[in-house]
């Protein structure tokens, strides 16, 4: 996966590139729902807009987000890929399997 997305010029955050990756992304969209994003990347040179579309405890400490909020770009929607992915994977597994039994 990590491949198939530095091909399509995505970068895949971890624990290890994280602040590297600030500096040269304009968006960072977070669905860890883990404060997996330190108070050193938000301080960059080049701050990207971060969407945090997790559920709590979200990839920021909100903590973090209050000391920074004149600098910082920041949104949340909790809980995204929770309260739509369910759906959105039925009805994939759904038409799958009306493909498979052969179900018009």
């Amino acid at each position: 996966m990590i491949y198939k997305d530095k091909v399509q010029n995505y970068y895949p955050l971890t624990s290890q590139n994280i602040i590297e990756i600030f500096e040269i992304v304009d968006i960072v969209i977070n669905t860890i729902p883990y404060n997996i994003i330190p108070e050193e990347a938000i301080v960059s040179n080049h701050l990207p807009y971060i969407l945090d579309i997790a559920s709590a405890p979200y990839g920021i400490n909100q903590e973090i987000v209050k000391k920074h909020k004149n600098n910082i770009k920041y949104k949340i929607y909790p809980g995204i890929p929770s309260n739509y992915a369910p759906e959105e994977a039925s009805e994939i597994l759904l038409k799958t399997l009306k493909k498979v039994i052969d179900v018009k």
